[in-house]
């Protein structure tokens, strides 16, 4: 069953993957996931002043330099974070549902918010156009819309019935939801970055300078897709943390670091965590029980 093409609303079908090993496995969710909010936390605020209720300790560098001396307002528009867990994801396109994608991707300023007539300049519209073009929708969603980024989507199959007092919806797959979060992040980051290389309409070195805190962005989407995105996010030039419950997605890491009840027990390329060999390496292990069947 292709989990790409599942109606949101199914949500029993939806959650699947999230099965496995039960509440071990739920519990390895919300630890990912805290430990990004944590780290995104440490980087903002000083780690006294976090806002979670984990205990942070040592310190985290920036360009060489501790994020403590940085500029708070300058590194906030150098972060760009995407939490997920079991519900996270579906229960945020229900709440998008209704709105068009322009109106999802448009990176804000506060200006829509002072102006609600406001609509996105050149500059908005070059980082949406852009961010689509690294999540892969710029070419599988954007032609299958009849407005383009004028098109109003939604999670609900409900909205397809026709109406005279609303526009044509057009309903998104849990793969494609994916990808829309992960663009709306994106087109926020390429703005909030001013870098001349995010307006030229290539990806290559856009997000040069950024730093992309990314919770199980692959979960939905297939071995070719996850692949294609990872390769399009390095081409970026972003610092890019990916925490993720695929194991196999290590083998497309720069560095990979295996974390064991809130603490890393060990690091290193695919290649040298697989040479220790899997009494020694608990991702070794992983990959040849992986690889074996």
């Amino acid at each position: 069953m292709d989990l790409g093409k599942l109606p949101y609303n199914d949500r029993s079908q939806w959650m699947e993957p999230y099965r496995a090993n039960s509440q071990s496995f739920l519990n390895l969710i919300h630890s990912k996931t805290r430990l990004l909010t944590t780290l995104a936390e440490s980087m903002i605020s000083a780690p006294q002043r976090t806002l979670s209720t984990n205990r942070v300790r040592g310190s985290v560098t920036f360009g060489n330099l501790d994020v403590a001396k940085w500029d708070k307002v300058q590194l906030k528009k150098r972060i760009g974070l995407l939490l997920n867990d079991v519900r996270t994801t579906a229960d945020t396109a229900q709440v998008l549902s209704g709105l068009t994608l322009e109106e999802i991707l448009e990176p804000t300023d506060g200006l829509r918010t002072l102006d609600p007539s406001h609509t996105p300049g050149t500059s908005e519209k070059a980082c949406m156009t852009l961010a689509l073009k690294i999540t892969g929708l710029y070419s599988s969603l954007l032609p299958k819309l009849p407005s383009k980024l004028s098109s109003v989507v939604t999670a609900n199959e409900e909205d397809l019935k026709p109406s005279p007092l609303k526009p044509r919806y057009n309903v998104l797959s849990p793969s494609e939801w994916s990808k829309l979060l992960l663009a709306r992040v994106l087109s926020q980051a390429i703005y909030d970055n001013e870098n001349l290389a995010g307006n030229n309409d290539q990806v290559e070195n856009s997000l040069a300078g950024s730093i992309l805190l990314l919770d199980d962005v692959v979960a939905h989407l297939s071995e070719v897709e996850e692949a294609r995105i990872i390769r399009d996010l390095k081409k970026t030039g972003a610092a890019t943390i990916l925490a993720t419950n695929r194991w196999a997605t290590g083998r497309f890491a720069d560095r990979i670091a295996v974390v064991k009840g809130g603490t890393i027990v060990e690091s290193g390329t695919h290649s040298e965590l697989l040479n220790r060999g899997p009494q020694q390496s608990i991702y070794a292990a992983k990959w040849h029980a992986m690889t074996a069947h």
